[in-house]
C-alpha cells in the first residue's frame, strides 16, 4: 500500500497542473470598456458631469461591465461614432461592478442598463440592452 501513495500523490499534481495550464490557455480577459479619450459626449461616470449639465442637456448613465460582450458592442459603437452624438447628448459609463449606491439609485440590477437622468440625477427613462448609439439615441425622452 505504501508503495500506491506517491504514485496517487505525483498523478494527482499532474492532473492539478494539466488543470491549471487549460484553464490559462483557454481563458481570455475581454478588454476593458472604456469611453472616448477625447469626447466630452462620452465618458467615465463622475458625479460632476451629471450635476454641471444644464437642463437643456440629455445625460445617460450606461451601467456596463468589463465582462459583458453586449456592454462592449455599444460602448465600440458609441466611440466609433462618437462624432454622431449630439452636442446636447452625455452618455456617462457607470462600473456596474463597483457603483453600488448608484445602482441601489436607480434599481439597476442588470449590467447593460441604460438610465437618462434630468440634471439633478432623478431618473427619466430606464432601458437595457440597446446596442447601437442610433438605438440608444432614438430611445431618449
Amino acid at each position: 500500500m505504501k508503495k500506491r501513495t506517491p504514485i496517487i500523490v505525483v498523478a494527482g499534481v499532474a492532473v492539478a497542473a494539466g488543470a491549471v495550464l487549460l484553464a490559462q490557455s483557454t481563458a481570455t480577459d475581454p478588454a476593458p470598456v472604456t469611453a472616448a479619450g477625447s469626447s466630452t459626449s462620452f465618458q467615465e461616470y463622475t458625479p460632476d458631469a451629471v450635476s454641471s449639465a444644464t437642463s437643456d442637456q440629455t445625460v445617460v448613465l450606461f451601467f456596463h461591465a468589463t465582462w459583458c460582450s453586449t456592454c462592449k458592442l455599444l460602448a465600440d459603437d458609441i466611440t466609433a461614432n462618437a462624432d454622431s452624438i449630439p452636442d446636447d447628448v452625455q452618455i456617462l459609463l457607470v462600473d456596474f461592478d463597483t457603483a453600488t449606491d448608484l445602482k441601489q439609485r436607480y434599481g439597476v440590477t442588470l449590467q447593460h442598463t441604460l438610465v437618462q437622468v434630468d440634471s439633478n440625477g432623478d431618473a427619466i427613462e430606464q432601458w437595457h440592452l440597446t446596442r447601437t448609439l442610433g438605438e440608444l439615441l432614438d430611445s431618449l425622452v
